[in-house]
C-alpha cells in the first residue's frame, strides 16, 4: 500500500511540474518565416518543423541581428528570426532579423 502511495504521489508531482514549467514566462522562438498575414502576424516554423502563429502588436518591436533597429515591414518569407513572445505565450515582444550579408 505504501508502495502504491510513493507512486502515485511522485507521478503527481511529476505531472504539475510539467504542467506549470512554463507558466507566465516569456520565450524565444528562433526560426524561419513561411507566411506574412494581413493582419501582419506570422507563421515561424521553428527547428523541430513545427509552425507557429506569431501575433504581433503597436508595441512589438523590431532589430537586426547586429541591434540596429527595423521595421515590420522589413519581414520577408524566408527571412530567419527569433521572435520573444510574452507572458500570453501568443505575442512578440520583441523579433530580431538576422543580418543582411554584405
Amino acid at each position: 500500500m505504501k508502495r502504491v502511495s510513493i507512486l502515485s504521489l511522485i507521478l503527481l508531482f511529476a505531472v504539475s511540474t510539467i504542467a506549470f514549467a512554463h507558466a507566465g514566462e516569456a520565450h524565444t522562438y528562433l526560426g524561419t518565416i513561411t507566411k506574412i498575414n494581413a493582419d501582419g502576424s506570422f507563421i515561424l516554423k521553428i527547428k523541430d518543423g513545427k509552425e507557429r502563429l506569431v501575433l504581433v502588436s503597436k508595441d512589438t518591436s523590431y532589430s537586426h541581428g547586429d541591434d540596429h533597429s527595423g521595421k515590420h515591414s522589413e519581414l520577408k518569407v524566408g527571412k530567419r528570426v527569433a521572435a520573444k513572445i510574452s507572458k500570453d505565450g501568443k505575442t512578440a515582444l520583441n523579433v530580431k532579423m538576422s543580418t543582411v550579408k554584405k
